[in-house]
């Protein structure tokens, strides 16, 4: 038989051995079913604990930034409604240098400079009121929902706070302008009113005075408004100014002038006020002797007759009247 057709093959020459790179051998360990090997993609545990300690910390540290921008913010929104006032950054800036001198910034944890900030911020508080804590608020509130957009829900609150906080705010200090403006025009008048006050037997020295020094000022003043106008009218003036300057022209004698007395049953006071008759007052003439200015004797008195005063009895002094009205001589 020939050995190529004989019954036993040879198994290294037939035509049924498999070679051995045929596509049915199983993958080498270099393929990719093989399982990754330890610097892959898969990180180890030192390498988890590791990345770990990495995210925990870059979290600590905004953390501390985000705090310290909030309360640098505050006390900018807070500082401006305290009316500038320094003694609260003052404060603060000798609470951070105690804290750094006694070196308790390590047992802060490094909070020192966000402890002395929020001194500060306390203090602008007890500065400021509640309408301006919310205005604040609102404004740090809209700030910060600015950055997160477009997640526009924080920046709504914020703008709903500091509309609702802004118009109660400058409605309140609306009301306390106003007060303050009563206020301050009650104590004008009051002043105005105390400098108008006078005693009933003064009346005629103090005006003979200002009518001889030509000063309209004080004679005005204690006339008062109705009494001025009613002077004015009275001697054909604009003014009250104007009429005491047309009587001080008058004046020929300001030392005999000045000398001016009345006579008994001049003054005659009331329960709630009085009337002095100016007219009957008598002055000096050289030679001896007084003349009345309002007796038809304008030629020899030193000055013209003065009229009539209606006065009324200012509250809280029985003895201080005001000018309330005035008459010219007949």
């Amino acid at each position: 038989m020939d050995e190529r057709t004989g019954g036993g093959r040879s198994e290294g020459a037939s035509g049924w051995d498999r070679p051995a790179s045929s596509r049915w051998d199983r993958p080498a360990a270099s393929s990719r079913w093989e399982r990754p090997a330890a610097s892959s993609r898969w990180p180890s545990a030192e390498q988890g604990r590791s990345a770990g300690n990495v995210r925990n910390e870059r979290r600590r540290r905004p953390l501390r930034v985000v705090v310290g921008v909030a309360i640098l913010v505050a006390i900018g929104l807070l500082w401006p409604f305290s009316d500038w006032n320094w003694w609260p950054i003052v404060t603060g800036l000798g609470v951070l240098v105690l804290l750094y001198v006694l070196r308790l910034n390590w047992l802060l944890l490094g909070w020192a400079p966000h402890l002395a900030g929020l001194v500060t911020v306390v203090l602008l508080l007890g500065r400021t009121g509640p309408w301006v804590w919310g205005f604040a608020a609102g404004l740090a509130l809209l700030g910060y929902g600015l950055v997160r957009l477009p997640d526009w829900r924080v920046a709504a609150v914020g703008l709903a706070l500091t509309a609702v906080f802004g118009i109660g705010y400058a409605a309140s200090q609306y009301r306390t302008d106003t007060q303050q403006a009563q206020e301050h025009a009650q104590t004008r008048a009051e002043q105005a009113a105390n400098m108008r006050t006078t005693s009933a037997e003064l009346i005629v020295p103090s005006f003979t005075n200002s009518l001889a020094g030509g000063d309209s000022r004080t004679m005005c003043d204690l006339l008062g408004p109705t009494a001025s106008a009613q002077f004015a009218a009275a001697h054909a003036a604009p003014d009250c100014a104007r009429a005491v300057t047309a009587m001080a022209a008058q004046v020929r004698d300001p030392g005999a002038y000045r000398s001016a007395s009345l006579p008994a049953g001049s003054i005659v006071k009331r329960a709630d006020g009085a009337t002095v008759d100016g007219c009957r007052a008598r002055f000096p003439v050289p030679g001896g002797g007084s003349v009345t200015a309002g007796m038809g004797a304008q030629a020899a008195a030193p000055g013209p007759p003065l009229g009539r005063f209606e006065l009324r009895r200012a509250s809280g002094r029985a003895d201080a009247f005001l000018v309330v009205g005035y008459a010219p001589c007949p």
